[in-house]
């Protein structure tokens, strides 16, 4: 009978850096509210780009916190009509966030582009 090869040292550490990903992922998940209810795919999160924000309306939970994250080039605001809350210039790459205490609906634009305007929907 031929000998048996010794089993290669290469798949524990594959399945520890696999383990670790997984953990990574979950633990982002759950830090950034996971699938805590906001009407963007279970996101609590806005993007900013090509002039628009996206999703443009979003419905959270009172307590949340939502964040902009602009995606684009281009320099922008995330001011709340009622002047309740305002993000001042959200460079290229940079974020916004702002939590959302209690019930209502939140309009709010981009003080530097006219035509940018969102919605944040407050249940409770």
């Amino acid at each position: 009978m031929p000998p048996v090869p010794a089993r290669s040292a290469m798949p524990r550490p594959l399945v520890a850096v696999v383990a670790l990903g997984v953990a990574a992922l979950a633990f982002a998940a759950c830090a950034s509210g996971g699938s805590g209810g906001g009407s963007g795919g279970g996101s609590n999160g806005v993007s900013i780009a090509d002039f628009s924000y996206a999703p443009a309306a979003l419905t959270v939970q009172a307590g949340t916190t939502v964040t902009w994250t602009n995606a684009g080039p281009s320099i922008h605001t995330v001011t709340a009509d009622d002047g309740s809350f305002d993000s001042g210039t959200v460079s290229s790459g940079s974020t916004f966030s702002h939590t959302f205490a209690t019930p209502g609906t939140f309009t709010y634009h981009c003080a530097i582009h006219d035509s940018m305007h969102g919605t944040i929907t407050v249940t409770g």
